[in-house]
């Protein structure tokens, strides 16, 4: 208890009356005096007072902060984050910190390199995904595809980002760069950070949450996906993904559906006729489940939103082969 309230402290006291917070300080010594003892040669001191010196923002702290807020607090702290310098208003992006080129060298390596590249004020990716994954987790689903739609690889300019867009980087040149031909530029291919972040997106938007949790001892299944209207498709169209034996199948999918492979063994299509969001307001929510068993002719349904102990415990062995949501 004591840790959590001199934490809690030390929160409030970094917000310094505003509504965003440093996430780094330096404390430099108005008052000292000397000791007698000496070190090599050099005199010993004795600090008395020091002045605190907060950093300029820095996205990591804020990723921190939104992993113990409750929805109202992100959505205050995305809003404030958005109208600081953190945010590229050329690119839609989120930098790693903001200018701080007015900075001792002291504060170490992030200080050497130029605005708008490297640690400094760059699109850091690792750090602008762990963002936008926190908006996820905290139920922003509206603003998270709102920035998706400038921050999100997969939607960038390939001319522009100088790269596939099936390729992460390690950072994005930011605006703050002053060669201007370089902005939105990705550099240094990077598969790994970004990527585990872009993978938990993935499975919040296709499953929600927390898909398997227990109740009273028992197994359930709860598939609650976080999709736009416009990730449903319009027309029918083919759909080719891996099989458990890992052979490539395809599938003819009917109109206002969105098909994902879950835990890379069992397809699940989402069916969506009033093409609602599933997220907000008037959502489409889950109305009853077909599954189709390896082996067996005919689908078995179940109606509810949830899928029970047994049902739940066959999806998670994978001897269920596709499962048929249907939304309303």
């Amino acid at each position: 208890n004591l840790i959590v309230a001199k934490t809690n402290q030390g929160v409030e006291k970094a917000r310094n009356g505003n509504d965003l917070f440093a996430t780094y300080f330096y404390h430099e010594v108005l008052d000292y005096e000397t000791l007698p003892q000496r070190h090599h040669e050099d005199p010993s001191v004795r600090p008395l007072s020091f002045k605190r010196h907060d950093l300029p923002y820095f996205l990591e702290g804020f990723v921190h902060a939104l992993r113990s807020t409750n929805r109202e607090q992100a959505l205050a702290l995305y809003q404030a984050i958005k109208k600081s310098k953190l945010y590229d208003k050329k690119l839609g992006m989120y930098k790693v910190n903001a200018d701080l080129s007015s900075e001792s060298e002291e504060i170490g390596r992030t200080r050497i390199f130029p605005s708008g590249w490297l640690e400094n004020e760059s699109i850091w990716l690792h750090m602008e995904y762990k963002y936008l994954l926190e908006l996820l987790r905290n139920g922003l689903s509206t603003e998270f595809y709102t920035e998706a739609q400038k921050a999100l690889v997969p939607f960038l300019d390939p001319h522009v980002y100088g790269r596939s867009i099936l390729e992460n980087s390690s950072f994005i040149a930011s605006s703050a760069h002053k060669d201007e031909r370089l902005h939105g530029q990705g550099f240094v291919a990077r598969l790994s950070g970004s990527t585990a972040e872009f993978v938990h997106m993935w499975l919040i938007m296709n499953m929600g949450l927390r898909p398997f949790k227990l109740n009273d001892g028992k197994l359930t299944l709860h598939l609650e996906p976080v999709l736009p209207a416009d990730y449903f498709i319009k027309t029918p169209a083919v759909f080719e993904y891996l099989t458990a034996k890992k052979k490539l199948q395809m599938l003819k999918l009917p109109a206002h559906t969105y098909a994902f492979n879950m835990m890379g063994q069992t397809l699940v299509v989402y069916h969506n006729p009033r093409r609602l969001n599933t997220f907000g307001p008037d959502q489409a929510v889950v109305k009853t489940f077909e599954l189709h068993y390896h082996g067996r002719p005919k689908a078995v349904e179940a109606a509810g939103r949830v899928l029970g102990d047994q049902y739940a415990r066959d999806v998670r062995d994978h001897k269920i082969e596709r499962i048929d949501v249907h939304l309303g």
